[in-house]
């Protein structure tokens, strides 16, 4: 059975693919970040650039069908064994086009040109015509209206609200395929430890036949895998379930045999991320399966049912109790590094000193004499005010946090008595009766203004797993899960290494792919297997 597979990705609907049984003859990404991924997995598999698969580095508008015959054509095993594809010769394509104009959690953008790609993956199954199609994408892609340059490829005028989904069916229903309705699959039914909806679209050729979508093999709330499952072994306990173990004795095959690559002895991708104090004690605060806006709701009900918020806050969170006051008192502290940085001569915009304010909290616990500091200050700071400067300066807990101080906070969290203090316009109120808006200030202070945060549940299917990874915190320790942890959770197998940089921030983010966003951005290769398994099937059922 022979696949092409687009917009591959890291390779985690590959992975289906192979455990599948088919042969993975052509596929092809935009992205050089996950090509050393996806390449570097294959050749362990024993699939070989040149020999026996072909891997295009390409965007799929300058990706033709004929350059892909030609490429799969060209291949050693292929002349070995005289086979010659021609166009109706390959069995399935399978590929999902570039989600981000579809994503919910995007902009939905109509008009981005991502949501075109599609398309071109028409196109390409326009000319290869496989027996079988396979697309895959975001939920948002079944009610997302055609981006309106969208030219029909037989002359069909959509209307501005046309949804993408039935103008896939309709372009596909001529080029000569049945379109079955397109379905939402849940991962965790398919024996991922994760609650990951995709949107699945199948296709067949007229002449061959018909494909169903998979059964659901853990549908019942009972049978589904939950975080513990997944991490068994590399950060929860022992080896002490079959789907870890499974994990560690492979799932993917060597090519052209039945024999999957484990990986009993080491660990890839266990690198974990340098957490500071402030951030372990932050991350200390979360019960299991609570996010940042469900934290702050219990800590709101115990303040107002008269019980103590964080207890021994003072001992408990020294770092953290230092870092709120910092931030609750920031609008007064800028005033006063803008005021003394202009007695010093420096006259800098309003983003400079708040760049400085952020360093200040962070090496506020510093010795200044000390190497450390003289090491971390400098390389930090001396771009633009000098080490001599900053020392002598005014930053000094007689200038800074002369508002809110740590006691009042420890009182605040630590006992249920109301506390009155000065606001930042010099009036007097009781924290315990402030607004919500105060109330949100306090807690944002505390928790940051990062909502998207969650410790996971260790007894539940995990949450989608996406790029970003701070927003999921370790069930049962306080650090964020590292790429093998999120890769468990995805479904992949151990002997999986996602190469390249770990992560990325900033402006990068939308150019390089490394491997939190690797993993991220996969389809679940379970879920992947089992609709591959159903193309399979109908591939092996004599057409009645």
């Amino acid at each position: 059975m022979y696949a092409i597979d687009l917009f591959c990705g890291a390779g985690g609907f590959s992975e289906g693919i192979l455990q599948s049984g088919f042969h993975i003859v052509f596929s092809s990404d935009r992205s050089p970040y996950v090509q050393q991924t996806y390449m570097n997995r294959h050749e362990q598999l024993g699939l070989i650039q040149g020999v026996n698969t072909h891997f295009e580095l390409s965007d799929i508008r300058n990706l033709h069908g004929e350059f892909i015959l030609e490429k799969i054509n060209g291949l050693s095993h292929f002349k070995d064994l005289k086979i010659k594809f021609n166009p109706n010769d390959i069995d399935a394509i399978f590929g999902g086009p570039p989600c981000q104009g579809f994503s919910v959690a995007g902009k939905r953008d109509i008009n981005d040109p991502r949501n075109m790609l599609f398309r071109e993956y028409l196109r390409v199954v326009q000319y290869i015509r496989p027996k079988y199609i396979v697309m895959e994408n975001v939920t948002g892609f079944m009610n997302m209206p055609i981006n309106p340059n969208f030219e029909s490829f037989h002359g069909h005028f959509y209307g501005e609200n046309e949804l993408v989904s039935n103008v896939l069916t309709v372009e596909l229903s001529d080029f000569g395929y049945t379109v079955l309705p397109p379905r939402i699959l849940d991962s965790s039914d398919y024996g991922v430890p994760q609650k990951r909806q995709r949107a699945i679209f199948l296709a067949y050729r007229n002449d061959v036949t018909p494909i169903n979508y998979p059964t659901p093999t853990t549908p019942e709330a009972h049978q589904k895998l939950t975080v513990e499952d997944a991490l068994a072994g590399i950060s929860i306990g022992e080896v002490n379930s079959h789907y870890a173990e499974q994990s560690r004795q492979g799932r993917t095959p060597l090519f052209g045999t039945s024999t999957a690559v484990p990986n009993l002895n080491s660990s890839f991708n266990m690198e974990e991320s340098k957490h500071s104090a402030v951030i372990v004690e932050r991350f200390s605060l979360f019960k299991q399966g609570e996010s940042v806006n469900n934290l702050k709701l219990r800590l709101r009900a115990l303040k107002e049912n008269g019980e103590v918020v964080i207890d021994s806050f003072d001992t408990s969170y020294p770092n953290l109790l230092q870092e709120t006051v910092f931030n609750i008192n920031k609008a007064h502290n800028l005033e006063v590094l803008t005021e003394q940085l202009g007695t010093m001569g420096i006259n800098v915009g309003a983003k400079d000193v708040e760049s400085l304010y952020k360093k200040i909290i962070k090496f506020w616990n510093y010795n200044i004499n000390s190497p450390e500091f003289d090491k971390d200050v400098k390389k930090s700071l001396n771009d633009w005010i000098s080490l001599d400067q900053f020392k002598q300066s005014m930053f000094t807990k007689e200038n800074l946090n002369n508002q809110v101080s740590s006691n009042d906070l420890v009182q605040w969290f630590s006992t249920t008595e109301p506390l009155v203090i000065t606001d930042l316009v010099g009036e007097q109120f009781e924290l315990g009766n402030r607004t919500d808006m105060t109330w949100e200030e306090l807690l944002n202070a505390l928790l940051t203004n990062k909502n998207t945060r969650t410790r996971l549940d260790a007894n539940k299917p995990g949450p989608t797993m996406v790029t970003l990874p701070d927003d999921f915190i370790h069930p049962t320790l306080n650090k964020i899960l590292n790429v093998r942890e999120m890769a468990r959770i995805q479904s992949f197998d151990d002997s999986f290494e996602f190469l390249g940089k770990r992560t990325t921030g900033g402006t990068k983010r939308s150019e390089e792919v490394p491997q939190f966003t690797q993993v991220g951005n996969a389809v679940p290769p379970l879920l992947a297997a089992a609709v591959a398994r159903e193309v399979a099937l109908a591939l092996n059922t004599v057409r009645v």
